[in-house]
């Protein structure tokens, strides 16, 4: 009876399935009267992968018996596999990986993360374990979605694989970048990030070098469901940028202090309140210049959000009320670039100047601005770090790139509707002064001087 679980594979869930392995193990084992306990290793490196103890599956899902991995695949045996699909949701993106030419299976083809579920094992702790054994990370199993099961059947030269597949999701807000994987090379030779419609082309032209499945049904059921994890994310991300441009609730509901037209503070008001009525506040610039170029790091607005959308500038931070500057400039530049070996006395205060920006989001920002710099090389950085190593700000910082000062000077001479692409700012006070520093220290250290920091005042 436990074993007429549900009336066909494409009503199960996982544990419906699961369940009728695990009542055929139960019926297996009392029919047998083996009440000795069962120790299994789990490691790959004490058998090889045909030794593996796989349970063999009717074509309903119900369990059979246990058989090696090589003997299910040998005699065309249904067993359970998972598909775990890891997303980059604030750049919309899929992961694949290359098998190398020498993997048994798939070799030299792109696919997602995969593995065979061994006996008695929850499809789910095996999609934890396939990630980790893939790439090395590891994420709890609330982070993990279950999308669809499915069956496919693949020919592959002398053999015929019968697999009851159950697909995932890892759907991340900071996935991790491909440079950052640790993937051995008996697994993977590459890993890449592919768009949604990219995926859908491959099936389109059937290209190749690609892992696609047999079955019609699975392309359609990844599709729909992850462009509605996408449209999920995207959901949520405009609801709460529309408030105040940021991704979380913490941060839409920030209390920042206002100021009148001299400067004297006022009352604190939320902050998408204070930018949706114009009103003055506090806030932090924070500019990072290499002096062994003559360079800025210029930072690109995340295309998601509101305001200044696209457009490139130094890094900046609003200053939450009662707080001093400092904190929030320091904090500015290491979430925003990565940069967060920095020290505090690194850090010096150059102006303090007012500026009006139309941020393109249908708001007239109003700050009193802190102006800070950091020169590089310096102790903690012994160069400036090159732009593909920052850790820039998913969702908040698309790009990053290093530009001369003096080129950067020209553009902002030539006007905002010449480079509307570049965030600049209306106060010529701020662009004299900026300039003025910034060639500063660079003259000091083209004289042989030291260019570092000054000691930091409120």
């Amino acid at each position: 009876a436990i074993l007429a679980l549900g009336i066909g594979l494409s009503r199960r869930s996982p544990v419906d399935i699961e369940l009728c392995v695990v009542a055929g193990h139960i019926v297996r084992v009392l029919g047998r009267r083996e009440f000795q306990a069962r120790s299994i290793s789990m490691d790959a490196s004490a058998q090889s992968e045909d030794n593996h103890k796989l349970d063999t599956l009717d074509a309903s899902g119900g369990f059979i018996q246990v058989r090696s991995r090589g003997d299910v695949h040998q005699k065309g045996f249904w067993h359970r596999n998972v598909h775990v699909w890891i997303l980059d949701l604030s750049e919309e993106l899929l992961l694949m990986q290359h098998r190398p030419p020498s993997h048994k299976v798939a070799a030299g083809m792109w696919t997602c993360c995969t593995g065979h579920v061994l006996m008695g094992e929850p499809s789910l702790a095996h999609a934890i374990k396939a990630v980790e054994s893939d790439f090395k990370i590891v994420y709890p199993e609330t982070s993990f979605e279950f999308l669809f099961s499915c069956k496919e059947i693949t020919e592959r030269s002398d053999i015929t694989v019968k697999q009851m597949i159950d697909v995932y999701a890892l759907a991340l807000e900071n996935a991790p970048k491909t440079n950052t994987l640790a993937i051995e090379s008996d697994v993977a030779d590459a890993v890449r990030y592919v768009s949604l419609p990219e995926l859908e082309g491959v099936y389109a032209q059937e290209v190749a070098d690609h892992v696609r499945s047999p079955n019609p049904e699975y392309p359609q059921r990844l599709f729909r469901a992850v462009a509605k994890l996408f449209r999920r994310y995207q959901d949520t991300f405009v609801r709460d940028d529309s408030g105040d441009e940021r991704n979380n609730e913490k941060e839409a509901t920030q209390m920042i202090d206002t100021l009148d037209e001299s400067g004297v503070l006022g009352e604190p008001g939320r902050r998408g309140e204070v930018d949706r009525q114009s009103m003055w506040h506090r806030a932090v610039h924070v500019w990072v210049l290499d002096v062994s170029v003559g360079a800025v790091l210029l930072l690109q607005r995340s295309k998601k959000k509101r305001h200044f959308s696209l457009q490139w500038n130094c890094s900046s931070g609003r200053v939450k009320a009662g707080d001093p500057a400092f904190p929030a400039a320091v904090k500015s530049i290491k979430d925003d670039a990565g940069l967060v070996r920095l020290a505090e006395s690194e850090f010096e205060f150059m102006f303090h100047a007012r500026n009006e920006a139309d941020t393109g989001g249908g708001c007239l920002l109003k700050q009193y601005v802190d102006v800070y710099c950091v020169t590089l090389p310096s102790d903690s950085y012994p160069s400036a770090p090159a732009v593909d190593t920052l850790q820039l700000a998913r969702g908040e910082v698309d790009a990053a790139q290093y530009m001369a000062v003096d080129e950067l000077e020209r553009i902002w001479a030539e006007g905002k509707a010449a480079k509307p692409q570049f965030v600049i700012p209306s106060s010529e006070e701020y662009r004299q002064r900026l300039f003025y520093l910034l060639r500063q220290k660079l003259r000091k250290m083209n004289s042989g001087g030291s260019p570092g920091a000054a000691a930091i005042t409120e």
